[in-house]
């Protein structure tokens, strides 16, 4: 009788599944076809309003990002310790877990919804000029709505950082965490240089398309070499892009962090949590809680051993000048009492992007269903499993050819089939938007060019008092002149790519109607300046706000131990801490500032560790 019985069992089970898979697909397709209407008519959040209300009187994390994720979930593995993490934003969800749609995630409440000022060198083809600042308000930070590309950076980038006076963070440092990190798939790979058994899966895109295996010969063709890794030894050269996806799903510091850690009794995980103010001790200068709102009431949590900030290269100086630290000529505008005097926001680092590089070409694939694509996805395949179609990506120096250092960052994304929500993603102004709304994205190559170690930097200030408003971020693009020249040289060198036999097979021709530029000779230097003028804008790469150094160097915040200049008991563990930029995107960044500031915490605090 058991083998009937097994049988039985067995067969019903997998009548279950079969109809529990064509829910889940039903779902998926719902969701998608929802969220990208929501995105493409997106309205900017202005002020922080919706999260304050009318409020009432009634060891801590400020910040579920990437870094604050990490290092609540290290943290919370010592035992006799209580970590209270408190987030802004809500959990991340189904549709975030789909690599492909974060543009779409972005165009949502998942965004803070940040612009710049009116910028006067750049974003002329934005509204107002002011380009957008995508910023993750959700468990993992922008971590769970980004473009989930995985660059480390160089080995010259962390000497550097040594070098400026930051013992503890050269590259023979920072290594070991990156591979502590990683899980990588390829397990061919250098050993020396990547790690296999951490919680972050790291991976090439797949599959190996026709158009990639096309990109990386025509660049070899201009004389820019194939590298297998561009995270190991040699950075300079073109590969197939890495990604942090495991099994087709996004990874993020929520679901390889916080996730897995949810249930430890010492945990507690607060989400629509809008942290307000740091409690510090005036006469002692010690830091001692924060103020927070949830649903309209207004909370305070206690800290005995400290307060750690890790809201983000934006709302981590924001949060440091509201609560009295900060430029102390900045805080008396605002008539906010000063506690401690430090160059907050004083100082404010990014990439530079250009993302309207478009090339005809002579693609004819075909398109796919909404409902093909994730009956794919479901099986961990096809076009939803990558972020937005990315598929390679080359580093060189527009200024040394022969330098191991590049300065220059292509990626490059093949023709695809779904309609693009980019137009308002980078609030383009009509003109703009027209011109990109026209591509065919089914038959275009897009190369996405950015500008590594830009010369121009920024700063962030107050705009009031109020935690209600957002804070002024003036990235100063293109106030240096050397950085149009820059982009100008990546871009005459991504031109090359049309006269290669590639480019001939595929019948790549550029596409660039820009009205505002047409008074300027097509592709003339001058032409080129005009539309990176128009189109270029700051990556979403933001770093440096809250900068560590020594304590002679002016711009200073932090010290290596990422601790608070002048205040007792307070750190501040996220990317604004990075001293200069990186050669690559700085999600990687954000890991590693988690793990080895969780190490930091520890050592200072573990009588053995």
């Amino acid at each position: 009788m058991l083998r009937p019985l097994l049988f039985i069992l067995f067969l019903s089970h997998s009548i279950c599944i079969d109809d529990v898979n064509q829910l889940k697909a039903k779902y998926l397709e719902e969701l998608i076809e929802t969220e990208v209407k929501k995105a493409q008519n997106y309205k900017v959040r202005s002020d922080n309003k919706d999260l304050l209300g009318d409020v009432e009187n009634s060891d801590q994390i400020q910040g579920g990002g990437s870094a604050g994720s990490v290092v609540a979930s290290r943290l919370s593995e010592i035992i006799n310790w209580k970590i209270l993490l408190l987030e802004a934003g809500d959990i991340n969800d189904d549709f975030t877990d789909i690599p492909y749609v974060f543009d779409a995630a972005a165009l949502s409440d998942r965004n803070w919804g940040y612009l710049t000022v009116p910028q006067k060198n750049g974003c002329f083809g934005r509204k107002n000029r002011q380009c957008p600042y995508i910023r993750g308000k959700i468990l993992g930070g922008t971590g769970s709505i980004n473009g989930l590309v995985y660059s480390r950076g160089i080995k010259r980038d962390f000497d550097k950082w040594a070098e400026a006076g930051n013992p503890g963070w050269s590259w023979d440092d920072v290594l070991p965490y990156f591979k502590r990190i990683e899980n990588f798939e390829s397990k061919s790979i250098n050993f020396t240089y990547r790690g296999f058994k951490g919680p972050l899966n790291t991976a090439y895109v797949k599959p190996n398309s026709r158009h990639q295996k096309a990109f990386i010969q025509a660049n070899e063709e201009i004389g820019i070499p194939y590298i297998q890794d561009y995270n190991a030894e040699k950075v300079s050269g073109v590969s197939n892009i890495q990604h942090n996806i495991q099994n087709g799903r996004r990874v993020s510091g929520a679901n390889n962090y916080v996730i897995p850690s949810w249930n430890r009794f010492n945990f507690n995980v607060t989400l629509k949590a809008f942290v307000t103010k740091i409690l510090i001790n005036k006469e002692t200068k010690t830091a001692y809680g924060v103020e927070f709102v949830k649903e309209n009431k207004k909370f305070r949590a206690h800290a005995k051993l400290e307060v750690i900030v890790s809201a983000g290269s934006v709302n981590s100086p924001q949060l440091l000048m509201l609560s009295g630290v900060g430029p102390k000529s900045e805080l008396q505008k605002h008539n906010i009492e000063v506690i401690h005097d430090l160059p907050v926001g004083e100082y404010m680092k990014d990439h530079i992007g250009f993302l309207g590089f478009y090339f005809k070409s002579n693609n004819s694939d075909p398109i796919l269903s909404n409902a093909q694509l994730v009956k794919e996805f479901l099986e961990g395949e096809g076009l939803y499993t990558s972020p937005s179609h990315y598929r390679c990506i080359s580093y060189y120096n527009v200024r040394n050819k022969s330098s191991p250092n590049p300065n220059i960052e292509i990626a490059f994304a093949p023709p695809h089939p779904i309609k693009s929500t980019l137009p308002q993603f980078v609030n383009y102004n009509d003109e703009i938007k027209e011109f990109i709304g026209n591509i065919n994205q089914s038959t275009y190559w897009n190369l996405q060019l950015f500008l590594l170690h830009p010369k121009s930097s920024g700063f962030l200030r107050l705009k009031s008092s109020s935690p209600k408003d957002f804070p002024l971020i003036d990235t100063r693009v293109f106030e240096d002149q050397d950085d149009l020249e820059d982009m100008y040289r990546g871009i005459e060198v991504a031109l090359k790519l049309l006269e290669t036999s590639v480019g001939k097979y595929f019948n790549l021709t550029l596409d660039l109607n820009i009205p505002s530029c047409s008074h300027e000779k097509y592709k003339s230097k001058a032409f080129w300046y005009c539309v990176l003028r128009q189109i270029a804008l700051p990556a979403y790469h933001l770093s440096s706000t809250t900068k560590m150094g020594p304590r002679n160097d002016p711009l200073a915040v932090v010290n290596s131990k990422l601790k608070v200049y002048g205040i007792k008991n307070l750190r501040v563990v996220d990317v604004g801490i990075v001293p200069s930029t990186v050669t690559g995107h700085i999600n990687a960044q954000a890991f590693l500032i988690g793990e080895k500031g969780a190490d930091l915490i520890k050592l200072d605090h573990l009588k053995i560790y």
